[in-house]
């Protein structure tokens, strides 16, 4: 939802999790070496599900702990997008998780606010919807490919 990446502080405080809250969470690598700043982060073990996937079943959020990788904080973080028009025709939505301890939803609502998208839908879910509320995702997901991206669920004529 950051238009043009991370290119200024504001977006930076609206697009980096803020996770303060939990302690020291993060285990970094440093794939520069010890002198440069980290280049990932991967929340540690003992944190990763009352973070990420605390209204996520058991089950899954084991698997998905067990997936997890690190993730690239100079990639994403330096990621820079041209504005040249051509963004504004793909069509967006968004869908808000309002049980979300990574993303808050100050965070969310000023990224809605910065570059509207065609519609904002809400879920009671944590910051991964497709292990908390799956079937609620999916309906959202087909609701919005019906009504703003011209999808056709139909049969097909015989």
């Amino acid at each position: 939802m950051l238009k043009l990446g991370f290119s200024t502080e504001e977006d930076l405080k609206h697009g980096v999790p803020d996770l303060s809250e939990f302690g020291d969470v993060y285990q970094l690598g440093y794939g520069l070496g010890e002198d440069n700043p980290p280049t990932s982060a991967l929340v540690k073990k003992e944190f990763q599900r009352k973070i990420i996937y605390h209204l996520s079943p058991h089950e899954d959020s084991t698997l998905a702990c067990m997936l997890l990788r690190p993730g690239p904080i100079k990639a994403l973080t330096s990621a820079r997008f041209v504005e040249d028009g051509e963004v504004e025709k793909v069509p967006r939505m968004y869908i808000k998780t309002s049980q979300d301890h990574v993303m808050k939803a100050e965070q969310q609502e000023a990224m809605i606010k910065r570059w509207p998208p065609l519609s904002v839908y809400e879920l009671d879910s944590d910051h991964s919807p497709f292990f908390s509320t799956p079937f609620l995702l999916f309906g959202l997901l087909v609701k919005a490919a019906t009504l703003h991206f011209g999808c056709s669920f139909t049969n097909p004529p015989s």
